[in-house]
């Protein structure tokens, strides 16, 4: 039946029934659909394999008498064997869902018209709730972007749609992931846009906006968040306090450093693995059991810790595996005793007829042991970028979203803590210090300022704090590129010689404009010049392949390009009977002095010439002052794009 269905409705769409952008936007809607049941199977998965590990190690240890041994074995032993089996089924079935997934989906886009292999989905599924389940320290979000993908993919060749609107599909896919995941609908349009397609082109927001959307409401209804954000029960406020400011903007630069240390950590873990371990196997079993056993004798419970939330009732999973929420959703409660703020928001719950008010989430931490959480706290922002960097180094498949995540928050709660400590008047809690951290660390490692502050906003539902993190989030990411050109994907490309230019690469042509780069000193034709008269011209002038035709009062009447002059010598005609005027192109397009050389590329593309004239003036005052050149502009952009790498 699905077959039949497919064999009546191509011939709609081939016969223009049905237009490949109207059918681009009914697939967007099928694939948020299925990215959305997809994200609720993915966790389910991840948890399938995590109760069945840690959990299982967590009981033992209500056992006195297996309560120390077993542990340790369940959880030094368990990224070893989950990394070993990922390793084998991506090298074998498909070999793209090593690593972080977001990479291969940009090179998908850029590269590969969109297409994706479907298998890739079924294997990076699978690869990476094994990996997360049995203790890798990565994240989900970058399989279920490559997933969702995958699906937009597969969708669009299914139906044999265009390029153009298979990468839209493969965007809608990404988004609806996002979305999906982290219950942030807006948030998954603008990664979809900003870092998936590099683009904010209005024809593509619409399939992507409504795969977020669909995504989204099957996520409330079956997904782990439901109707609530990622992190809840925040309740903290930014009063435009200027004495507060300064220590966000610092924040945003530490935040920027370990952005730039977590990008340089993560790869250079691989190459110094892979030069000492060459056999993958070795190297999976060597770095999966680092994890396990820093995992093992980390401690496990924090110094405070709420009665209702993340960390009270996941705290028994080793604090660097896995996706790592609970340390995060820890971090983002923290406030200071003493500090505590009575409730400005009600949240209430319909239960059996009756309204009840949420619990208290707040990790309050007594003044006499900040330095306790503290000493917890921060060992974790150096350990979770190194364990991160060995699981994918060692095989592993998950994406390094959450491990940002983790980083921000763990970074953000810890200076906050320092601040707290050196100079309490000019501080808020630290909770507020890890989510500004989050979108700040999330920000200098992905090089995508809008995603990281509307996904972290999103996350914790916290507006009232949006200006500290908008500020660290700029700051951050101008340190990280200072630091390190390519984002956290874009390095994994580049590493392996693809560098991928974007519709936003072309802003760096904006401030470059017509008049710095066009000749102005160039030869010209008279109309009653003949073939052979311009061929004696054009052999002086090799690097102007297109030659001004001016009459007496000095107007141009047209330009004589290298094909026009072909024609001619091809043919019967004498050369000294064919005048400049006869062959000349009439009324070619001319670009102004002011104009930047974006505007220049789409002219060369409007009339496909290698030379557009540059003129001044407007009627019969127009003149001619130089000539653009199509190689001398790629010149110039291969320029600015070397001095931003």
């Amino acid at each position: 039946m699905y077959a039949r269905f497919i064999d009546w409705f191509r011939p709609l769409a081939g016969r223009g029934v049905i237009s490949g952008d109207h059918l681009t936007i009914l697939l967007a809607g099928v694939v948020g659909l299925a990215a959305g049941v997809g994200a609720a199977f993915f966790g389910t998965l991840i948890e399938f394999f995590t109760d069945h590990t840690f959990g299982l190690a967590a009981e033992s240890r209500l056992d006195p008498a297996t309560s120390w041994w077993l542990w340790t074995l369940v959880i030094v032993l368990s990224p070893p064997i989950g990394m070993l089996v990922v390793a084998w089924v991506t090298r074998t079935f498909a070999p793209e869902a090593m690593g972080l997934g977001v990479p291969e989906v940009i090179a998908a886009v850029a590269r590969h018209d969109g297409v994706i292999r479907p298998r890739a989905a079924v294997v990076k599924i699978l690869a990476s709730g094994i990996s997360i389940g049995m203790g890798g320290s990565v994240g989900r979000e970058g399989p279920i972007v490559q997933i969702g993908s995958a699906v937009g993919s597969a969708a669009g060749q299914l139906m044999r749609l265009s390029a153009k609107n298979i990468k839209v599909l493969v965007a809608a896919g990404a988004a609806a992931g996002i979305s999906a995941t982290f219950n942030a609908p807006l948030a998954g349009v603008i990664f979809a846009s900003e870092i998936i397609l590099g683009s904010f082109a209005v024809e593509s927001l619409t399939p992507i906006v409504l795969a977020s959307v669909l995504a989204d409401v099957v996520q409330q209804h079956i997904g782990e968040h439901r109707f609530d954000p990622a992190f809840k029960d925040l309740e903290f406020q930014f009063a435009g306090a200027w004495v507060e400011l300064p220590s966000y903007l610092l924040l945003g630069l530490v935040a920027g450093v370990a952005a730039a240390g977590f990008i340089k950590v993560l790869y250079g873990l691989q190459d110094v693995t892979e030069r000492w371990i060459p056999d993958w196997r070795k190297r999976a079993l060597a770095l999966g059991a680092i994890v396990g056993l820093v995992g093992a004798f980390y401690p496990v419970p924090p110094p405070a810790a709420s009665e209702d939330s993340q960390t009270a009732s996941l705290m028994h999973l080793p604090p660097i595996m896995g996706v790592g929420y609970p340390v995060v959703d820890h971090a983002l409660h923290l406030t200071i005793e003493g500090h505590e703020k009575p409730s400005s928001k009600k949240e209430f719950e319909f239960f059996s007829g009756m309204f009840r008010m949420a619990p208290e989430r707040a990790v309050v931490v007594p003044q006499d042991r900040l330095w306790n959480e503290l000493l917890w706290l921060a060992p974790l922002v150096l350990l979770k970028p190194v364990m991160t960097g060995l699981t994918i180094a060692g095989g592993g498949s998950g994406g390094v979203f959450a491990p940002s995540l983790f980083l921000g928050a763990t970074l953000g709660g810890t200076f906050g803590l320092l601040v707290n400590l050196v100079m309490p008047a000019y501080s808020h809690a630290p909770g507020v210090y890890a989510i500004v951290g989050m979108a700040a660390v999330v920000a200098g490692a992905t090089h995508g300022v809008l995603s990281a502050i509307l996904i972290v906003y999103e996350m914790t539902d916290q507006y009232e704090i949006i200006l500290p993190i908008m500020a660290a989030a700029g700051v951050s990411s101008v340190v990280t590129k200072m630091l390190e050109t390519d984002s956290i994907y874009y390095k994994k490309l580049s590493r392996r010689g693809e560098f991928i230019s974007r519709g936003h690469d072309l802003h760096n042509l904006d401030h470059v404009m017509v008049r710095d780069v066009m000749v102005r000193h160039f030869p010209t034709l008279r109309p009653g010049d003949n073939a052979a008269q311009i061929i004696k011209i054009a052999r002086e002038n090799p690097a102007i392949e297109s030659l001004p035709v001016l009459g007496a009062d000095g107007k141009l009447i047209g330009i004589i390009r290298a094909e026009d002059l072909h024609r001619v010598l091809d043919s019967d005609l004498t050369p000294a009977l064919v005048n400049a005027e006869d062959i000349a192109l009439r009324a070619p397009l001319s670009v102004l002095p002011s104009a930047n050389l974006i505007e220049a590329m789409r002219d060369f593309g409007a009339r496909d010439v290698e030379t557009l004239p540059v003129e001044v003036g407007v009627g019969e005052s127009r003149r001619l002052v130089g000539l653009l050149l199509r190689a001398d502009v790629m010149r110039r952009y291969r320029q600015e794009m070397l001095k931003r790498h």
